[in-house]
């Protein structure tokens, strides 16, 4: 019985070496032979819109046997497996709406690989505090989402814009608060913080005067 079993095991890992082996080459030949074959000619096909960008790509009817296979079919009349415009849900590079920010640095806490930098001051007419820095460093983030899941204003999220690609790796720290908007709000805090003090001593003299 022993020796059956092993018999069986030994037969059916062939069995499914093969049909594995003979799946991936029938897809393999099937996309190579039967599948229309289609370039996306970026960036000339505007991937957020799915619609071309500009009159460089050539109309269907312009391209004949054999150039339309060797060229790839229009963009107008694409029919290959991917899809030519990008998913609605796609998480691309973050954004973030500095208007609405409170500065509770929970996004820089939550944030795995320490990618976020914030900074905020208090200033009058503002909720919570107005952030001096928001600073990310997209060359190590991994878009993990633990930061927009944690923002209590949506201040920060993704967009669907994905291009990142540089010679110069320092210009994937993107700077969202400008040097001399952090420079005012710095200022309107000082200013915010002298009115507080002036006026904590103006109550304890009148609360001595009325002792």
């Amino acid at each position: 019985m022993e020796l059956l079993h092993h018999i069986k095991i030994y037969f059916g890992n062939m069995y499914e070496a093969v049909t594995t082996i003979s799946v991936g080459m029938w897809i393999t030949f099937k996309t190579a032979l039967f599948e229309r074959k289609v370039t996306i000619q970026y960036p000339s096909h505007d991937i957020l819109r799915g619609k071309p960008e500009d009159m460089s790509i050539p109309a269907h009817g312009n391209l004949n046997p054999p150039f339309e296979v060797l060229l790839g079919a229009s963009q107008q009349q694409y029919k290959g497996p991917l899809n030519p415009q990008l998913a609605e849900r796609y998480r691309g590079l973050l954004g973030y709406d500095e208007s609405i920010c409170i500065g509770c640095l929970l996004c820089a806490q939550n944030c795995p690989i320490d990618v976020i930098r914030v900074k905020g001051v208090k200033i009058e007419g503002r909720k919570g505090k107005a952030p001096t820095t928001f600073r990310i460093d997209y060359s190590k983030c991994m878009f993990c989402g633990f930061c927009v899941e944690v923002c209590p204003t949506s201040a920060i999220f993704f967009t669907r814009q994905f291009e990142g690609a540089t010679f110069d790796y320092r210009t994937l720290i993107r700077e969202y608060i400008s040097p001399r908007l952090s420079l005012e709000r710095m200022q309107l805090a000082e200013e915010a913080k002298n009115k507080a003090e002036k006026e904590k001593m103006k109550k304890e003299k009148e609360d001595k005067g009325e002792e």
